[in-house]
């Protein structure tokens, strides 16, 4: 299990080597103005931590448009369609799936990308966050053929550009519970994958290129969660870096 402690001797290690550890924070299921969101949206505004949110296409409510007109950073990314699952019960939930035909997936994709880009304009970035960060192989492939540039999962990526044309850029610090309490996953916890991450791309066990992700899900924040959020945004280090969401995904 990690500690602050561990975090900064991590951190001292990439400042001993020149280098500069980079971060960048992912938030998924964003439909509607909610308490919950604005209180992510203070953390971007109050430490300057750049937010990428995973935005909800076919539940998008106007209130949502309207809202993020008013920050700075923050960036919108496209969490599939409605977040609707489609395979049988005794399967794992999955709305990028291998049920349907692959024709019929992406064509809901696609009416998703048209609302995100008509609606976010230049704020929205071409990037796929499959819902429960699942995704078909050929629904994978047909990404590219709908606009779609770089998609993002969770866990440590095995290559950049897994098919030609789309990238990968994944998170690797999940602070919900999800098998447990559905709760805070604790600090601890938390900690350790950020050091185990950070750790992987320094020592050549990760591939050193892609950013440490943070993922969040601000509907289901408890308090705990919150105060951890306000821990890791407050934290300081000279090798720290939170990096602006354009800069995570420099597709070729």
């Amino acid at each position: 299990m990690g500690t602050w402690d561990d975090l900064r001797t991590e951190l001292d290690c990439w400042a001993q080597e020149g280098a500069q550890a980079t971060l960048w924070w992912r938030d998924d299921d964003a439909v509607a103005v909610t308490p919950q969101l604005e209180e992510i949206l203070s953390c971007e505004r109050s430490y300057r931590v750049p937010l990428a949110l995973a935005v909800i296409p076919g539940k998008l409510q106007n209130d949502l448009v309207e809202r993020l007109v008013e920050t700075v950073d923050t960036r919108i990314l496209q969490h599939g369609w409605r977040h609707q699952s489609h395979t049988p019960a005794d399967r794992k939930k999955q709305e990028l799936d291998d049920v349907r035909p692959v024709e019929s997936v992406l064509e809901e994709l696609q009416s998703g990308f048209d609302i995100l880009t008509s609606r976010f304009a230049s704020r929205f970035l071409p990037v796929m966050v499959p819902p429960w960060n699942r995704i078909a192989p050929a629904v994978m492939q047909g990404l590219p053929h709908i606009g779609i540039r770089a998609f993002s999962t969770f866990g440590a990526r095995k290559s950049s550009y897994p098919i030609g044309g789309l990238l990968q850029v994944n998170t690797h610090i999940d602070v919900i519970d999800w098998r447990g309490t559905r709760g805070f996953a604790g600090e601890s916890h938390c900690l350790a994958a950020m050091v185990d991450h950070l750790q992987g791309r320094r020592t050549g066990t990760y591939d050193a290129e892609e950013t440490t992700g943070l993922l969040t899900h601000h509907l289901v924040h408890d308090a705990p969660t919150t105060a951890f959020l306000h821990d890791l945004f407050s934290f300081e280090h000279p090798a720290l870096h939170w990096q602006a969401i354009p800069g995570v995904f420099p597709w070729q």
